[in-house]
């Protein structure tokens, strides 16, 4: 196979894959085919770290707000619950970033979480607001036309007596049988097929065919080898 050379292609390739080995350690920087296995293992544990990290993070802010929830004399679950009771939603990392940067207001936000815990029936959720699909309305399908019976025509005869019916059906002539098509005469005999024709059937046929006109291998002179009746006898006995 010939050899094909991608040109610029296979530069701007390497570029791109050294560019990202940028401040690897030794060859991996480099050195393209080791470089290029070092950014793909590298680029493998990126997209799983990416997924990882918000698992970490959640984490961070759980200890960071059970730290803070355990000074106001209150554990991490019974703050949580506390809160939902008394309808007052904040998500983890509001209340870790309350709980490092503001101790005072993470403080009042305990106390609302105490007063949630002593309160008998939860306050309800607010819900989110959801926009309604609109609904077009349906057409109104247009009334049916009653159907109205026919008007009979008086302006038609009155139908005629089975009596005057019976009498003209009596009075038509009957109509003659028609007459059966004379029988064909017989078709005359088939015409002797051509010497060609002949020449064109197998021996087996030839002599099926003597057999039917009464010629027999012993009436043909033979002109073969020792006097035997070849296909050519049979042709010439039969075209005669």
């Amino acid at each position: 196979m010939a050899r094909v050379k991608r040109g610029p292609h296979r530069k701007d390739k390497r570029k791109r894959v050294l560019k990202l080995a940028k401040g690897y350690y030794g060859k991996k920087k480099n050195a393209y085919r080791i470089a290029k296995q070092a950014v793909d293992r590298a680029l493998k544990f990126a997209y799983r770290d990416r997924r990882q990290k918000k698992r970490e993070l959640r984490r961070l802010w759980i200890v960071r707000i059970n730290a803070a929830s355990r000074q106001n004399g209150l554990s991490y679950n019974r703050l949580i619950n506390g809160l939902h009771r008394a309808g007052l939603d904040v998500n983890r990392k509001v209340l870790a970033d309350i709980a490092v940067h503001d101790a005072e207001g993470f403080a009042a936000i305990v106390e609302i979480a105490k007063e949630g815990l002593e309160m008998e029936t939860p306050a309800p959720r607010p819900e989110p607001e959801t926009k309604k699909p609109q609904v077009k309305p349906a057409k109104k399908a247009a009334p049916k036309k009653s159907a109205e019976p026919k008007k009979e025509d008086k302006t038609k005869a009155p139908a005629k007596s089975e009596k005057e019916a019976a009498a003209k059906t009596e009075a038509k002539p009957a109509k003659a049988a028609p007459k059966k098509a004379a029988p064909k005469k017989a078709e005359k005999a088939e015409a002797k097929p051509s010497k060609s024709e002949l020449e064109a059937m197998t021996v087996a046929d030839l002599k099926a065919l003597a057999d039917e006109r009464g010629i027999a291998e012993s009436d043909i002179e033979g002109s073969g080898a020792s006097g035997n009746v070849v296909k050519a006898d049979w042709v010439s006995a039969l075209s005669k």
